[in-house]
Formats: structure tokens, C-alpha cells, sequence
């Protein structure tokens, strides 16, 4: 009978009306979700975008911010001014991997993975701590992202990298497992921005300085910190 519920034109139909319910509910922050984006309990600031196939549950988004094609962001917080690539995979289930007899879920989640079966009284283990990404990170396609993985503002993840742990600011890293490459800028350059926080200008404020985001010696020499 469930099958009867699940064709081609049923998925179609539930994700026209969510993304009609989305966009109506955000219409003041200029959400957009293209074809058959997938979202579930998620919160969204000022001009999301959400491409083809991606998947998102769990997670909130931060103003200017975007996820490409194909990507699946799960129990995620992520910053403002980011832009997640192509079939970027975060924060997905943790399993115990010591201590527990077995990794499976059978034995410590209540969620019912196996067509529903539970035969624990309560969650035994920690499945879905939140990841967290900063603001103006940068991650390329296919890269996954451990849960539990706090990205500091400003890092790129390389293309295919898999992280981890924990990413500094403002340093690019990639691999498998992802290592630090190089940083973006100097200590000192890599403190003012930290200390700045541009991302957190209203819109008015970026308009009128968006050519001094061209060099970063431009831009700490005429916006000074007192």
C-alpha cells in the first residue's frame, strides 16, 4: 500500500508544495529552492539558495549562504557568506566504533532504522552532534564532512577532502583525511578579519565597499579597527 504513496508524481507534487511553503513562509529573505531540493526542519536566513537534488534536514543556514547540486547538509549550523559545492556530504549519523558489541543502531537508537524495528527503551548513544561551519568558508565538490567538525570562518575545504577534524581559519586543507595545505593570508591579516567580522555589515555597507574585497591590503588599510 505504501508503494501506492510513492511514485515519481507523488515525490514531484511533495516537494512543489513544500517549496511553494518555504518561499511564501521566507518571502522576505528571498529564499529559493530549485527542482526537487529536499528540506526538513531547517531555518534559513536572507538569500538562500538551494540547488537541484540537494538535500538538506536539520540544519540552518546563515545569510548569502548556498548548497549546489546533489549536496546533502545534515544537522548542520553553517555562517554566513558560504558556499557549499556539488555533492558535499555533512554531519551524517555517528556509529559507535568501541565500547558498544556492534555499531548498528538496533542496539542504541529508537529512530527505527531497520523498516522500524526498535528494541531499546531510549537513544544510548549520541547519533547526530551538530557540525558547525563558520562564515565565508568555501567547500569544494564532493567533499565530506565528519559530524561533530567545527570549520572556522574563512577556511576552504579542497575538492574530494575528507575532514575530520576540526578546521582552523582561513587555512585551505585537503586529502583523505584533510590536512592543512596553506592559509589564505597572514597571521596578522587572518586577526583583523577575525577581529572585523565583515560578514556581519548590512547589505547597504557591502554595496558601498565591494570593490575593496578585491586585496586584502586594501581593504585593512581603509577599514581600520579602533
Amino acid at each position: 500500500m505504501k508503494a501506492l504513496f510513492q511514485t515519481p508524481f507523488t515525490y514531484w507534487f511533495r516537494w512543489l508544495f513544500t517549496k511553494w511553503s518555504l518561499e511564501l513562509k521566507y518571502s522576505k529573505q528571498h529564499l529559493h529552492l530549485e527542482y526537487m531540493a529536499e528540506v526538513k526542519d531547517c531555518k534559513f536566513n536572507n538569500y538562500n539558495t538551494i540547488y537541484k537534488f540537494a538535500r538538506i534536514r536539520n540544519s540552518e543556514l546563515g545569510d548569502f549562504t548556498y548548497v549546489a547540486r546533489n549536496s546533502q547538509i545534515y544537522n548542520t549550523k553553517v555562517g554566513k557568506f558560504t558556499c557549499i559545492g556539488p555533492n558535499v556530504s555533512t554531519g551524517m549519523g555517528a556509529h559507535p566504533a568501541s565500547n558498544f558489541v556492534s555499531s548498528h543502531p538496533l542496539f542504541y537508537s529508537t529512530l527505527g532504522q531497520s523498516s522500524g524495528l526498535v528494541i531499546v527503551e531510549k537513544n544510548l548513544f549520541e547519533e547526530f552532534p551538530t557540525t558547525e561551519i563558520g562564515h565565508d568558508v568555501w567547500i569544494g565538490n564532493n567533499a565530506i564532512i565528519k559530524y561533530g567538525v567545527k570549520i572556522g570562518d574563512g577556511a576552504i575545504i579542497g575538492a574530494g577532502a575528507m575532514v575530520t577534524k576540526d578546521v582552523e581559519p582561513y587555512s585551505i586543507v585537503g586529502g583523505v583525511p584533510a590536512k592543512i595545505i596553506k592559509y589564505r593570508f597572514s597571521q596578522d591579516e587572518i586577526e583583523f578579519l577575525t577581529q572585523f567580522k565583515w560578514w556581519d555589515k548590512d547589505l547597504e555597507w557591502l554595496k558601498a565597499n565591494k570593490h575593496q574585497f578585491q586585496n586584502i591590503g586594501d581593504f585593512m588599510s581603509k577599514n581600520p579597527i579602533k
